[in-house]
Formats: C-alpha cells, sequence, structure tokens
C-alpha cells in the first residue's frame, strides 16, 4: 500500500460516459506508454487489431517509455477509436485494462510530494467540474492508502529536500484562501502580498519567521483598517482589458479546437465590443468599458454575492492540484500565473454575461471547463503568456493589484 492524499470531492466522483455533454477524446495528443502499445500489438480481435495498428504510431523522438506511442487523430482532431455514442471502442470491445495511462485516469490528476501520491481532479471534464466548483461547503481533504500498483501517470513530483517550507506555505495559502469573511479578491491579494514578503527573506530569516509571519497575515484578514485600504485600491480597467486582449489575441492565434470555447469567446469579444477589425482596430474603450461596469454592476456582483464560493474551489482546486506555491521557478511567479487564470475566468464570466444578460451556474461550469480545456491543457500558449508577462514588465505586485481589483 501507499500513502495517498486526494480531495474529498474525489469519492463523490465518476464518469458520466455519453451522457456527457463534451468529450476528453478529441483536441489533446494522446500518449501511449510502452507497456500498453505492446498490448496493443498482441490484439487479435480482426477489427480492433486493424484499426490500433493504423492509429497508434510509435513516438521515435521520445525516449520515454510513458511517452512511447501516440494515438493519431482524425481531420477534426478526434479521436478512431471513439464510437458514434462518444465511448470508446477499446474499453468497449478489450476492457478497461487496455486503456492507456492517459484515457484511464482522466480526468484525474496525479502528484507526488515526497513519499506521498496526491490525487485531484482536472477542471477540463464537465463533470470533474460540477463536482469540484459546486462544493458550497468548501474543498477538504483526507488521507487514505491505496495498492502500490495503482495505474497512473505522475505529472509532476516534488523533492521536500529541495522546497522544506512546501507544507507550511501551501496549508497557509489554502487557509487564507477558503476565509470566507473577505471577498476573495482580498484575499488573493493577501496572498500575494504574503509571498512577496517571505520570498524577500533570506533562507535562515525564513525559517526562523515564517510562523510568525504566517499568522500576521491572517490576522489581517480581520483588521478593519487593513481591509478598507486594499479595497480603496484603484482598479484600472484599461490596463485589464489591455491585458485581457492581449491574452486572448494570443490564444486566438493558436490552434482552438474547440467549437464551444470559440462561442464563448465571441460572446465575450461581443458582450464588450473587444472585437477587432481588418486593421486591428479595437472599438471605443469607453464603450467597452460601460459595457463591463454594466455587466460586472447589475450581473456578475449579484451572482457572484450567492456563488463565490464556485471561484474560491477553482482556486484551492488549483494550488493543490499544481503543487503551488513551487509550480515555477519563484514564489512570486507561481502567483502571477494564478492571478493570470482567475482574471480571465472573471472577464470570460463579465464577457458572456454582458452578451446573454444574465449569469447562470450551467454558464459558470461551462466557462471554467472550457478554458481549462483550452489552457490548461496547452503548455506553449501558459509558456507564452509568462513570457509577454515578463517582456511587458507586468510582474510587480503593483500589476497584480491592477488585475484582481474590481473597479472603482
Amino acid at each position: 500500500m501507499r500513502p495517498i492524499l486526494v480531495p474529498e470531492y474525489l469519492q463523490e466522483f465518476s464518469c458520466i460516459g455519453s451522457a456527457c455533454e463534451d468529450t476528453c477524446c478529441a483536441g489533446w495528443n494522446i500518449t501511449v506508454e510502452k507497456k500498453t502499445y505492446q498490448a496493443y500489438r498482441k490484439v487479435r480481435q480482426p477489427e480492433m487489431s486493424d484499426k490500433l495498428l493504423k492509429y497508434v504510431k510509435r513516438n521515435r523522438k521520445e525516449y520515454d517509455d510513458s511517452n512511447y506511442a501516440k494515438f493519431i487523430l482524425d481531420d477534426n482532431k478526434k479521436c478512431h477509436m471513439m464510437l458514434d455514442d462518444g465511448l470508446c471502442s477499446i474499453h468497449k470491445e478489450l476492457g478497461e485494462e487496455f486503456l492507456c495511462n492517459t484515457c484511464a485516469i482522466y480526468p484525474r490528476h496525479l502528484t507526488r510530494v515526497g513519499l506521498v501520491t496526491e490525487k485531484s481532479l482536472t477542471l477540463s471534464c464537465p463533470e470533474a467540474a460540477r463536482v469540484v466548483l459546486l462544493r458550497k461547503e468548501g474543498l477538504g481533504f483526507i488521507e487514505a492508502e491505496e495498492p502500490k500498483n495503482t495505474r497512473g501517470l505522475m505529472s509532476r513530483e516534488l523533492i521536500l529536500e529541495k522546497n522544506p517550507h512546501f507544507w507550511d506555505l501551501r496549508v497557509f495559502s489554502i487557509q487564507l484562501l477558503q476565509s470566507r469573511q473577505q471577498p476573495i479578491e482580498i484575499r488573493l491579494i493577501i496572498l500575494g502580498l504574503f509571498l512577496q514578503k517571505i520570498e524577500q527573506l533570506k533562507p535562515e530569516e525564513l525559517a526562523h519567521e515564517l510562523p510568525t509571519i504566517m499568522q500576521d497575515y491572517l490576522i489581517r484578514l480581520n483588521n478593519d483598517e487593513f481591509i478598507e485600504s486594499l479595497k480603496d485600491i484603484k482598479g484600472n480597467l484599461n490596463f485589464q482589458l489591455n491585458l485581457a486582449r492581449a491574452l486572448i489575441r494570443f490564444r486566438i492565434s493558436g490552434d482552438m479546437t474547440s467549437e464551444k470555447y470559440v462561442t464563448i469567446l465571441q460572446q465575450l469579444l461581443e458582450g464588450l465590443a473587444l472585437e477587432e477589425d481588418e486593421e486591428n482596430n479595437v472599438a471605443d474603450m469607453e464603450i467597452t468599458i460601460a459595457n463591463y461596469r454594466e455587466s460586472y454592476i447589475n450581473i456578475y456582483e449579484p451572482f457572484m454575492k450567492e456563488h463565490e464560493y464556485t471561484l474560491e474551489n477553482y482556486i484551492v482546486n488549483y494550488v493543490f492540484k499544481n503543487l503551488f506555491p513551487n509550480d515555477y521557478n519563484t514564489l512570486f511567479e507561481s502567483y502571477m500565473m494564478l492571478v493570470v487564470h482567475f482574471t480571465l475566468i472573471k472577464l470570460h464570466l463579465i464577457g458572456i454575461a454582458a452578451k446573454q444578460q444574465k449569469l447562470t451556474q450551467e454558464m459558470l461550469i461551462e466557462c471554467v471547463q472550457q478554458l481549462a480545456k483550452i489552457i490548461e491543457h496547452n503548455p506553449s500558449y501558459l509558456q507564452g503568456v509568462r513570457e509577454g508577462m515578463v517582456t511587458a514588465g507586468y510582474t510587480t505586485m503593483g500589476h497584480m493589484f491592477v488585475m484582481i481589483s474590481n473597479y472603482n
């Protein structure tokens, strides 16, 4: 047996199969590990054997057994093994044991911290998004055990000796983010201030002062004067929208395979008047800002007063799944990328609310799920965003304030 740490929601998740409104068999590269590839070559069922021989090809540029081969997708970037009802012919005809690791574990996401395996859900699956985001009580975590030979492909392993304060920082981050006495934007800003503070300390100072600093920043959640000072920080919609346009333009320039996301993006562009003409000129920024404010005040803000736990759950799941704040080169870089994800979700929701003049749980779930599908499974996009932020100099706490803060 091996120790495992999982969110409580994992016990509630199960694939809903053909009832699912999306498919996990389209748009992504599907890698096949060496053991499964060899099993495919031994299949004697004529029709399945022919399809596997034709559509599963060696990845000869890789020498890693976990990335030994890959499925060839059709012209619509869908897997040839998918049946008309959206189910998998390999699962149906050969059994679950013939699924490659990618298909067998999705949407489960595996990481390892020291000797402990961790599992969570990636929200690019609609059912996973519902299970995670709609937990009003928030996300809790449980320790358990599972057989050592349980199938899985580790996305990342964190060596505690190189990250001695990981557990303290992660537990504090989740505790802070789940402190509902303040809006989620305030919690995010305080988290950034905390990470900025500790990153300025020398290693020997951090080891000694970290408990005191964590306690100090938790106390600040109930410091009315401090909270009001944060709320007085002026948001800058011009900056937010220009940054959003740059991020969206970068996404548009890529290879989008989700028609649902294209629809969401078009609603955002139309709702906020962010569309560009052939000469890349945009509509009057005053019109865009007016649309944003109207949607925020009349639709987004009232909805979030009742459903802010959904954004909290998204962020906490992100922190757990990605081994935050040790998922990038520095603590603040990790924080910056978390803020980028949050900002994009918020902007999309405000944009589609402006277009449809409403916001519902179903719209939120689809928006988050499609963003996860398009962005979180595209490392090159995230790398491009990170490099773009650095090149533009958008890497200070001041810029994070402006990205997170509501308009004033």
